[in-house]
Formats: structure tokens, C-alpha cells, sequence
């Protein structure tokens, strides 16, 4: 008797263990998937984009094309007006995908859908009211009269617009959480080319700089909309956002998660969306037409490690859910590797080739600065392993490290790079940022992830004993 239980309980035990490596496989298949996907979707969009470059940058002149990279900044900005909701929905969506739990999903979906249209039509409204009272030429150091009378219209067209696209996200973050990010990035893709086009077409009627934002952003949107048909009202219809399935527990708890990740975005964008306006206001517009555009060439090399990198959040949380944790920790390793493996020699080409590029791509008195290109690249090999460490913990809903330590970070990278950019000039601005992700991101962040994974690893031994 005791032996055939012991055959019965065998058996049990390997047929768990080849679901989990089944499930685990199929992890990497979609990630490999979706990464693929994407970078086909970006590479269209960024040789669009590459191509419309040249474009902006003869047609507005050397400062208004400043104000232009400056101004595509806030897209990221506004993106953490969401309160961390459309994050912390990932984490729910994942976390009730491995339970195979719809009704915790679609309360989940409704919930953060109806709350983030609520803060996005408290956002237009509030813009509305004060972007035309502050002096935005004086913010942004504007020179020229022409870049004056425009620049106020400009950003408010580009806050308007960013608030509309905001309830978007939740597209993004269901296809993600179910790790179908390879969908979503067949109409991202397509946003970013209707965008291109609607620049493009704005130029060749000679719009001003408001029209040119306007065009960009509104086609846009125009995408968003045709992404939210397709997957509420075909592929996930069940999923489709509804006042009746609003539940105020699951708000409470998408809230509170989402708070930390709020947190979080903030000191991310502290930490690397706000060298464009430091440049600004200590060097010009015009110094920010050489900085901005050598900081987008590289930042093709993250937007491809991305491309691989950010659909494991969902398929962390997953296999956290299972407690398969071997599996994360294998994966989180291999990721690191396979980023260096990319992000190194990659930026190394990127940095020799930078000279050529801005002959290729932007008006003649827009030049590259080999030591602004070392400090970029620096910080983008660095910012690889940041993402990395980053993407386990959102996916492990670990944010803690990053609500307490991120706005620290995110402080004190705002003053170094002002200290360092008086001391260095513009790549000044570069090395501070690569200091501050050593420090607080590969440093206390990544060490909060390694004892994770610990933690995992004993808990998931403790259920096996």
C-alpha cells in the first residue's frame, strides 16, 4: 500500500513539474514573440521617424526643433498622471490570469478604466485653466519671437491631447498582462506611422508649431481608438469597461498598489526624462537640438532591449503566482546577460557612427559632441541592467524599493545634474544620471531583487518539503 502511494505521489510530483516547464516554456515563446513583433513595429516606426527628422529639424529651425524634442518629452511625463493605475492593473490581470479568475479581471479592467477617465478629464480641465498663465517662453529660455508667440499654444496642445490618449493605456496593459504584447505592438506601430504622417502632412501645408503637435498627437489617438475597437469589441470583448462592474474593493487595492508604482514612475521620470529641460534652462533651446537628438539615436538601443525585456512583467507575475520560482530566476539572470550582450556592443557602434548620423539626419549647425556621446552611452548600458532589475520587481509587485529610494534617486539626480552640468556643460547632465541608476537602481534596487528571488526560492523549497 505504502509503495503505491509513493508511485501515485510520484507521479503527481513530475507531472507538476513538466506543467511548470510547459508553462515556463510557453513564458519565453510569448516574450520571444512579442520582442520580435515589436522590434518590427518600432524599426518601421523609427525609420519613419528617422526619416521625418530631417524633415522638423530644417523646416522649424535650430531652436523650435529644440522645443519640438523638448515638447515630445511630456508624452512620457503625462503618462504618470494615471496615479500607477494602469501598472498595478498588470499585476491584477496577471495575478488573475493564473488563478484563470475573468470576473477578478473584468472588475479589474472597468475599475481602473472608469477611474483613469476620471483623472484624465480632471487633467484636461485643470490645463485648460493653467497652462495659459505661466510664461512658457521663459520656462523653456526661448529666444526668438516666432518660437515666443508659439511655444504656449504648442504645450497646451500637447497636454489637451496627451489627456485624451491617457484612458488608451489600459489597452496596453491588458494585452500585456496576458502576455499578447505582440498584438498591442502591431497597433502601436501603427500609431506611431499615422503619427509621422499627420507631422508630415502638417509640414507640407507649413503649419506652425501648435499644428505640428496637434497632427502628430491627434493621429495618434486616432489609432488608440481603433486598438480599443479591436480588443473590446473582438478579441476580449468580456473585458469591455463597464460602470456595473466597477468594484470599489478591487479600486481600493488597484489604488494602493498603484500608489508605489506611481511613486515609481515619477522618480523614473526624474531620474531620465528630465535632462531636456535642465539642458534647457542652463544652455538654451539650441542646446537641446544637439542633446535631444543624440539621446534619441541611442535610445533606439533600449527601445530594442525593451522590446524583449518588458513583456516578462506579466509572465514574472504569473509564474510568481504559480510560485514557480526556478524559472524567475533563471529568466532574470539570462536577461541581464542577454542585455549586455546587446546593449554594449550596440552603443559602441552607436557612439562610433554618431558624427555620421547627425550629417545624415539634421541641419548642418546641429553638431555631435563625442563627449556628450560617451556620457549617453555610459548611461544607456547602464540603464540596460536598470531595466531589468526594474521589470522583475513590477512583476513580483515588489515597488516598495522603488517608491522608498526612486524620488531619492530622482532628487538627487536633478541636483547632481545641475552641479555636474556647470562643471561639464551638457554631458555633465549625462554622467549624473549614470551615477544616480548606479547607485540607487543597480545598488539598493538591485539588491531588493536578488533577495526576492531568495525569498522565492526558500518559499517555493518550504512547499515542496
Amino acid at each position: 500500500m505504502r509503495t503505491r502511494l509513493k508511485a501515485v505521489l510520484q507521479t503527481i510530483r513530475l507531472k507538476a513539474v513538466l506543467q511548470t516547464n510547459d508553462r515556463g516554456h510557453r513564458r519565453v515563446l510569448r516574450a520571444g514573440l512579442t520582442g520580435v513583433v515589436t522590434l518590427i513595429a518600432r524599426g518601421v516606426t523609427v525609420l519613419v521617424g528617422l526619416a521625418t527628422l530631417p524633415l522638423t529639424s530644417h523646416y522649424l529651425g535650430k531652436e523650435r526643433f529644440g522645443l519640438w524634442l523638448a515638447l515630445s518629452s511630456f508624452i512620457t511625463w503625462f503618462a504618470i498622471v494615471d496615479l500607477g493605475l494602469t501598472n498595478s492593473l498588470i499585476n491584477a490581470l496577471s495575478t488573475a490570469d493564473g488563478k484563470d479568475d475573468r470576473r477578478q479581471a473584468r472588475e479589474a479592467v472597468s475599475s481602473a478604466f472608469w477611474m483613469v477617465a476620471a483623472i484624465a478629464a480632471v487633467m484636461i480641465l485643470i490645463c485648460l485653466i493653467v497652462a495659459p498663465l505661466l510664461d512658457w517662453a521663459k520656462v523653456f529660455n526661448v529666444a526668438s519671437p516666432q518660437a515666443a508667440a508659439e511655444i504656449t499654444s504648442a504645450v497646451l496642445v500637447v497636454l489637451v491631447f496627451c489627456a485624451l490618449r491617457l484612458p488608451a493605456s489600459i489597452i496596453g496593459s491588458v494585452y500585456q498582462a496576458y502576455q499578447e504584447g505582440y498584438v498591442y505592438q502591431v497597433w502601436n506601430g501603427l500609431s506611431g506611422l499615422l503619427g509621422a504622417a499627420g507631422l508630415a502632412l502638417a509640414i507640407y501645408l507649413q503649419a506652425g508649431l501648435p499644428w505640428l503637435t496637434g497632427a502628430f498627437l491627434g493621429s495618434m489617438l486616432l489609432a488608440d481608438l481603433m486598438s480599443a475597437i479591436h480588443l473590446f469589441g473582438w478579441r476580449r470583448d468580456w473585458l469591455l469597461p463597464s460602470l456595473r462592474h466597477f468594484d470599489w474593493p478591487q479600486a481600493r487595492w488597484l489604488l494602493t498598489r498603484g500608489g508605489q508604482f506611481w511613486i515609481a514612475q515619477v522618480s523614473s521620470v526624474l531620474m531620465l526624462q528630465t535632462d531636456l529641460i535642465i539642458v534647457a534652462r542652463m544652455f538654451g533651446p539650441g542646446a537641446v537640438a544637439g542633446y535631444g537628438t543624440t539621446l534619441r539615436l541611442f535610445a533606439l538601443i533600449g527601445a530594442a532591449q525593451a522590446a524583449f525585456i518588458a513583456p516578462l512583467w506579466a509572465a514574472y507575475g504569473e509564474a510568481s503566482a504559480r510560485g514557480d520560482a526556478t524559472w524567475l530566476s533563471q529568466t532574470f539572470k539570462r536577461s541581464i546577460r542577454i542585455s549586455l550582450w546587446w546593449s554594449i556592443p550596440a552603443a559602441i557602434l552607436m557612439f562610433v557612427a554618431m558624427p555620421v548620423l547627425f550629417m545624415w539626419l539634421v541641419k548642418a549647425d546641429v553638431t555631435s559632441d563625442w563627449r556628450l556621446s560617451l556620457a549617453v552611452m555610459t548611461t544607456e548600458i547602464i540603464n540596460s541592467v536598470a531595466r531589468c532589475v526594474s521589470t522583475l520587481l513590477n512583476g513580483l509587485g515588489a515597488v516598495r524599493s522603488q517608491a522608498i529610494f526612486g524620488p531619492a534617486g530622482g532628487v538627487v539626480n536633478l541636483l547632481l545634474s545641475w552641479a555636474m552640468g556647470l562643471w561639464l556643460g551638457a554631458p555633465g547632465v549625462a554622467w549624473a544620471t549614470a551615477i544616480c541608476l548606479v547607485v540607487f537602481w543597480l545598488g539598493i534596487m538591485g539588491r531588493d531583487a536578488t533577495l526576492r528571488l531568495r525569498e522565492a526560492k526558500l518559499g517555493a523549497a518550504r512547499y515542496a518539503g
